[in-house]
């Protein structure tokens, strides 16, 4: 169902963005593609193994500030205080979660939450671009394409 839903927005977010889209989910220990869409040519993106590395990526923070409060200590790359206030804000309307080259040098990505009608992260849709800064127009088109796919979900 996630699959289905995510399928065309992602898409549609590759094609507008002229960069590489995907839905992400956090399953067992790892990020993992529900689906994923370039407008041309190859991707290649490194999975990180472990949690710090998943952490330090704007996909990984999604799921992790997502869960619910007591459910497992934050990996040890970020502060208490840095994890509480993305815990705080990952609910906010509109928001997203930027990586400027933080985990993989020339490339810049931007990630939102999907949420599930009962409240649950879904997963993370997530926008790689190869550029030494993060075009200022990508972080909204993130956020309306996870909000698209949060609709669906709520669709019977």
């Amino acid at each position: 169902m996630l699959r289905q839903a995510a399928h065309g927005p992602v898409h549609t977010l590759a094609a507008q963005s002229r960069a590489m889209a995907s839905l992400r989910i956090f399953h067992e220990g790892r990020l993992r593609f529900v689906c994923a869409a370039t407008l041309r040519g190859r991707a290649f993106i490194s999975d990180p193994a472990d949690p710090e590395s998943i952490a330090r990526t704007a996909t990984g923070r999604v799921p992790y500030a997502a869960r619910r409060s007591g459910d497992g200590a934050p990996p040890d790359c970020w502060t208490p205080r840095e994890w509480r206030q993305l815990h705080r804000s990952i609910r906010e309307p509109g928001v997203t979660v930027a990586d400027r080259q933080d985990a993989v040098p020339g490339i810049c990505c931007v990630s939102a939450p999907v949420w599930r009608p009962n409240g649950a992260c879904a997963g993370a849709v997530t926008l790689l671009v190869r550029s030494d800064t993060l075009p200022s127009h990508l972080p909204d088109m993130v956020s309306h394409t996870a909000s698209r796919i949060g609709a669906a979900l709520r669709r019977p």
